[in-house]
């Protein structure tokens, strides 16, 4: 061990035996093998020090039963000066701690099987395995489901399930998240005013209409959007609802359920925010294509209106449907644009290339794509806006 911080190289059969216990929920479980390999992950919070499933077999009386437990070792600083902030590392930690992510209504989050806290704030985090049956993208059919889930959820909440009260809760997280990126979408910005720089061979192909009006319009616009977000009925939100982030199994009882992995950012919403990652994050990330994002936005918001419904909220459809809207265009209209500077990068280009396994015109292609539709999505925002308040 390191300073008494332990690394991954330390673990061993003592160490699992209770974990491993806890996951079979037998006392007696004695580990006659295991292994661990790490999870590959998109890494969008610096906070992460890496994920790590460990699997193998233990023996339950003369029974061997095969057992799979998820190690996730975050940086997460005790004192950091903003709990409430969109990205307060340790919230994820003092959920599980606090009970907070058990029995929730309409979703289910990964049972914690222990939190170890060790100095220079490194915690690590040992959770239940999630995982799909099949490393696949999925349906239209599956989208609507996850959406109707995360409806059933936010619902219960928005008629009186009570809104959980701590201190260390996100709250305004579509605020937080822009002021974070504020710096990189001037840059943006900047370069979307370039008449130039739209000669780019990649750009005149995948932007055959100029989005630079638009994009200068929601920019203008965000203050107003947000401010039009905390006016809708408040729910609680996991904030990070996608497809990485959002598993599809059978229960015990044989019935679907949706598990969401990665707490971090959950808090204090409007409701229609939660499902603005299923839809534009999943383009962006890959997840479907954006040729087809009428369809995935179709899907996604009447599942989420058809869970709210069912979880008893009567309420007029447009207010969900402007807080999805108002949250895709805030969460990735501007920022969704990250990747222009990369154009005049060719090994960040080659690295974009190797990461998801495309080429540069496919990834631009999609990338656009979905910008198109995400701009779309704020013209309806501005139009719901106007109608109800």
């Amino acid at each position: 061990m390191m300073n008494n911080i332990p690394e991954i190289k330390d673990i061993d059969t003592a160490m699992l035996t209770d974990l491993v216990r806890r996951v079979l929920d037998s006392p007696t479980a004695e580990i006659s093998h295991w292994e661990h390999h790490p999870v590959r992950y998109i890494k969008t919070e610096e906070s992460n020090l890496g994920l790590h499933r460990f699997t193998g077999t233990a023996q339950i009386s003369s029974e061997a039963c095969p057992w799979s437990i998820v190690l996730k070792a975050v940086h997460a600083p005790l004192n950091e000066a903003d709990p409430t902030a969109w990205n307060y590392h340790r919230r994820e930690i003092l959920a599980y701690k606090a009970g907070l992510l058990t029995n929730l209504p309409g979703l289910r989050a990964p049972r914690c099987l222990g939190v170890l806290e060790y100095p220079k704030d490194v915690c690590w985090l040992w959770l239940e395995d999630i995982q799909d049956a099949e490393n696949r993208n999925w349906s239209l059919a599956e989208y609507g489901a996850a959406a109707r889930h995360l409806g059933r959820f936010n619902g219960a909440y928005a008629v009186g399930h009570p809104i959980p009260d701590l201190p260390w809760l996100s709250q305004n997280w579509v605020r937080g998240w822009l002021n974070f990126y504020d710096a990189g979408c001037h840059e943006t910005l900047a370069l979307v005013r370039d008449e130039g720089f739209w000669g780019h061979p990649l750009l005149r192909v995948a932007f055959p209409r100029p989005i630079v009006e638009a994009a200068l319009k929601l920019w203008a616009s965000h203050e107003q959007l947000l401010v039009t977000l905390d006016q809708l009925p408040r729910t609680f939100c996991h904030m990070d609802a996608y497809r990485p982030n959002l598993f599809i199994r059978r229960n015990e009882q044989d019935h679907d359920e949706i598990v969401a992995i990665d707490w971090v950012f959950v808090g204090h919403g409007g409701l229609g925010e939660e499902i603005a990652n299923l839809l534009a994050a999943s383009l962006i990330w890959l997840e479907y294509h954006a040729s087809d994002a009428k369809n995935l936005d179709d899907a996604i918001f009447a599942g989420y209106l058809s869970g709210l419904r069912e979880a008893g909220w009567q309420g007029d459809a447009r207010l969900p449907r402007l807080g999805y809207t108002a949250a895709c265009a805030l969460r990735w209209g501007v920022v969704g644009l990250w990747w222009l500077p990369s154009l005049n990068k060719a090994e960040k280009q080659a690295e974009f290339e190797e990461h998801w396994n495309r080429s540069m015109p496919e990834l631009v292609q999609q990338w656009a794509s979905t910008t198109y539709y995400v701009l779309g999505l704020a013209e309806e925002a501005y139009q719901l806006q106007r109608a109800l308040f």
